[in-house]
């Protein structure tokens, strides 16, 4: 492992092929955003390279973008140059609103975010009556003997997919989420949908995330050989986007 490396700033190393290759979010999803929390303003942690930060400012939300790394920043600011978006470079833990706002959302980045601050953080940041909206993707391939073919590799680099592959009814954060005083109205949603992508596009999908990118560059290159060697050509993936909402009492 690449031990001089701070896991959730390593994004930036590759952040254009990130912005390339990731996954954006059902336009299901910002609807039902939308539609709970009718915001006018709001602050996103862990913009990234803006998948989700376009589409809520290109509606007329004023957003405020928390970015950590300045190389996702870069390519984010060419995304939003002629929207109402305002990026700040910092995190959660570093940022100091001058005023609450409308919503506070998270795409695919909370799970960054100090567990023992997060949720006081997120709630002084929100008016009462605010929404938190939090969302991340979940992937896996749609053919369970490719799957196996893959997991057994995985195995060997102490690698897994990332995420637990929704069965359950609640997931986590939802438990987490019920008990805290500061927030009401929970939702959770789970929107399932498929995508297919050229094998060297998955591939390159796999080099952005952070468990591949804390791997040093031979062995991440002597594994996605192996992986490519017993993918398809194109490769179609199951996904499932979970998107929790909550109400800041």
């Amino acid at each position: 492992m690449a031990g001089d490396k701070v896991r959730a700033l390593t994004f930036g190393e590759v952040a254009e092929e990130y912005d390339r290759v990731r996954p954006g979010y059902p336009p299901e999803l910002f609807e039902a955003v939308l539609a709970y929390s009718s915001p006018a303003t709001a602050l996103e942690i862990g913009a990234g390279t803006g998948k989700a930060t376009i589409v809520f400012a290109s509606g007329g939300v004023r957003v405020v973008a928390l970015e950590p790394d300045p190389g996702m920043a870069l390519v984010l600011r060419q995304h939003v140059a002629s929207l109402p978006v305002t990026i700040a470079m910092g995190s959660l833990e570093s940022y100091e609103p001058e005023e609450p706002v409308d919503l506070v959302y998270s795409a695919q980045a909370f799970h960054w975010t100090s567990p023992a601050t997060r949720w006081a953080r997120t709630a002084a940041a929100l008016r009462p009556g605010g929404s938190l909206a939090l969302f991340w993707n979940i992937e896996r391939l749609a053919d369970s003997e490719e799957r196996r073919q893959v997991e057994t590799i995985l195995s060997e680099y102490e690698l897994k997919w990332p995420g637990e592959w929704p069965e359950s009814d609640h997931l986590e954060p939802y438990a987490e989420m019920a008990e805290l005083p500061e927030f009401g109205e929970l939702r959770q949603e789970i929107y399932r949908w498929q995508r297919t992508l050229a094998t060297a596009d998955y591939l390159a999908h796999l080099g952005t995330q952070s468990a591949y990118l804390m791997l040093e560059d031979e062995e991440r290159d002597e594994l996605l050989d192996r992986l490519r060697a017993v993918l398809p050509e194109p490769v179609t993936l199951e996904m499932a986007t979970i998107l929790y909402l909550a109400k800041r009492v």
